[in-house]
């Protein structure tokens, strides 16, 4: 909660909604609706006479709309970030809303909690970014960004189509590091339409990649730790968009500047990649130390792994940073591993064995089978995995007390 109340600007052209608006906001001791306007023009003037710390506009009102007061606004007050309220959920108006400037973009009708989170979220972001110098004046500095373990080691989980065990492979890897190497680990959803990692990990958390877009000049290991969540054996995840339609706010250069300041901050990031070889995917794969193609022992995925290897080739990716997973391993699979690596050319580094009602509980109760069941063969042939990416002389830790690293990411 800030410590003075968030000056808020109302602007839309209905009465009747900014009246319910300043009602509803009038129950918080945090913000304080300090005008109102009711069209786009009126409302730059009362910005510039208020200077308010957050504009709340409405998308279409006459004389200037929302997104042309936005855009006004970023350039002539930009201690002045806006939140964009619309009836319209169309992927066109949210792409235009961020390309304008705006913090958030709220679709109508959304609850009280709804709003008074995104105030509040838009507030402590503008905090952190500095965009209030005169009341962060006085704020003591922010962590240090500790580099003192060098550059996290990226691994990335990819499979050229979906419903190959994945993302499930790449959730319980990531606990699976954090556990046996008592490292610092990532977890990244780059499946950034139809992400599933949130889901598989029941982590109940607002935050997600979409966050970095707004804050990706001034991204640094603070703002990035309120952005990630904490999952199983704090590993700390970045979540894929709520909506798929936000994707398209995503580009290569918010992912490269997440893997650039992630990478800081942990020993190990592993990403579950989309089946999609788009940009992003392909400059995360140009830094990872390894790449894991995850195949099923049937003909369509065998095929499509032949296929990803090709296209790996092709891109000069050096065949000892690919390791070829296998997964889904039982006695009534199309292939075997020899057919399949005589098939591939490439050896098989681990096969994973199909336990369909350990990973029909993971998806359940939103627990990795590392964790729920340790000592099961799927969850034994995770720790191989681990043990075949983390090089010998970094020592497993296999019992006992852990002395985890401190720090902003080490909680």
């Amino acid at each position: 909660m800030a410590e003075q109340p968030i000056r808020l600007l109302i602007v839309d052209d209905i009465q009747s909604t900014r009246d319910n608006l300043r009602k509803l906001l009038s129950f918080e001791d945090d913000i304080e609706v300090v005008g109102t306007a009711g069209d786009g023009k009126e409302g730059v003037e009362e910005a510039q006479r208020l200077h308010p710390d957050i504009v709340l506009t409405d998308v279409n009102m006459p004389l200037m709309d929302g997104i042309q007061l936005t855009e006004q606004l970023t350039q002539d007050l930009p201690g002045s970030p806006v939140i964009i309220m619309s009836v319209q959920g169309e992927r066109d108006y949210l792409r235009r809303a961020m390309q304008a400037g705006a913090r958030e973009f709220l679709i109508k009708p959304f609850s009280h909690d709804e709003l008074v989170a995104a105030i509040r979220r838009v507030y402590a972001m503008e905090v952190k970014k500095g965009t209030f110098l005169t009341r962060t004046a006085e704020a003591p500095p922010a962590a240090a960004t500790s580099g003192r373990f060098g550059l996290g080691e990226v691994f990335v989980v990819f499979s050229a189509k979906g419903g190959v065990g994945k993302s499930i492979i790449a959730a319980n890897l990531a606990v699976a590091l954090a556990r046996e190497t008592d490292a610092r680990v990532a977890l990244v959803d780059l499946d950034l339409q139809f992400g599933d990692i949130g889901v598989m990990l029941n982590l109940n958390h607002s935050r997600s990649i979409t966050d970095v877009v707004d804050a990706q000049d001034h991204l640094d290991a603070e703002i990035l730790d309120d952005i990630l969540a904490v999952g199983p054996a704090g590993v700390r995840v970045l979540l894929a968009p709520v909506k798929p339609e936000l994707a398209d706010l995503v580009t290569p250069d918010h992912v490269r500047t997440v893997f650039a300041e992630v990478r800081k901050v942990c020993d190990f990031v592993v990403v579950d990649a989309s089946s999609h070889l788009g940009e992003a995917i392909l400059q995360v794969m140009e830094i990872a130390s390894k790449i894991l193609v995850v195949t099923g022992l049937t003909i369509p995925s065998v095929k499509n792994a032949r296929l990803t290897l090709g296209v790996l080739e092709s891109l000069n990716i050096d065949p000892e940073r690919v390791l070829l997973v296998v997964n889904r391993v039982d006695g009534y699979s199309d292939f075997n591993k020899e057919a399949t690596e005589q098939y591939l050319r490439v050896p098989v580094a681990v096969q994973i064995p199909h336990d369909p009602k350990a990973v029909s509980d993971a998806w359940n109760q939103g627990k990795p089978f590392v964790e729920t069941q340790p000592e099961a063969e799927i969850s034994r042939a995770i720790r191989e995995l681990v043990f075949r990416l983390v090089p010998q002389e970094q020592p497993a830790v296999v019992g006992g007390d852990r002395k985890r690293r401190r720090g902003i990411f080490g909680r």
